[in-house]
């Protein structure tokens, strides 16, 4: 039959019977189809959601990959910016020549609202002792109050038991007002018994003061400590009410050095 179907022209018998069959077989493909098309559309959706999954799951993990990457990228970026920032204030020949910088981390801050505290990863080991100063790129962070051969504590300017030998810069070095710069427990920063007489104006920095006279102070002298944020008189009272706002944003701190004697 193919060799008489090959053989015949498109209007042989053999060929009219293939039209009969196709118009009988076609209403049931037709039906077969119609029938087995929701099956056929369910079977595609679940392997489109099955492959949807797996892309999904691909993506999800290089989203993360890609935010690990960028959170080191920016950590890196933000470490090299507080180098860069203690390195410059190296450069601008604010301490007296001869003390030792030791370069720590913040580990751990306190959990007390009561105290202001941190913890760096450098001790005595490092040769660090109690009442070091402790700075960071943007001015005075505290002192160390607590050491261990691998450890120290730092007691943060804002503390309500820190105090500090400060001047308040008239423009140049020589002369100012001088105070003492106390914390708080709502960690606010105040420069005490400034006298009356004293002129002080918003705007104006304070630095340590460090040595007067024969006294010596734990803080070498020019370590910068922040602006004049408000300055209060009244008539009653023998000294100013002085705020200081500290150069150094405390809740960022990160990475410090310490000053050696």
């Amino acid at each position: 039959m193919l060799t008489l179907y090959f053989r015949e022209s498109g209007s042989g018998p053999v060929h009219g019977v293939q039209g009969v069959v196709l118009s009988v077989v076609q209403p049931l493909q037709s039906g077969t189809s119609r029938v087995t098309q929701p099956f056929r559309n369910g079977w595609n959706w679940v392997s489109d959601l099955f492959h949807a999954k797996s892309e999904n799951g691909q993506l999800r993990v290089e989203v993360r990959q890609l935010r690990a990457g960028l959170a080191q990228q920016l950590t890196t970026q933000d470490e090299n910016a507080q180098l860069r920032s203690l390195v410059n204030m190296q450069k601008g020949q604010l301490f007296p020549k001869g003390l030792q910088l030791v370069t720590a981390r913040v580990i751990a801050r306190s959990t007390s609202a009561w105290y202001s505290t941190v913890t760096i990863d450098a001790g005595s080991n490092g040769g660090i002792g109690v009442y070091d100063a402790v700075i960071n790129g943007d001015g005075l962070v505290g002192r160390v109050t607590k050491v261990s051969p691998t450890a120290a504590q730092v007691t943060l300017i804002t503390d309500q038991q820190s105090y500090v030998d400060a001047v308040v810069l008239p423009g140049d070095l020589k002369g100012g007002a001088q105070g003492i710069l106390a914390g708080s427990v709502t960690g606010d920063v105040t420069l005490q018994y400034v006298d009356k007489s004293e002129k002080v104006q918003v705007g104006q920095y304070v630095m340590t003061s460090g040595t007067s006279g024969r006294l010596q102070s734990v803080f070498a002298r020019g370590i910068p400590i922040g602006q004049v944020e408000s300055v209060g008189r009244q008539e009653v009272e023998l000294y100013q009410s002085i705020a200081v706002r500290p150069f150094v944003d405390f809740h960022k701190l990160d990475v410090v050095q310490v000053i050696v004697r």
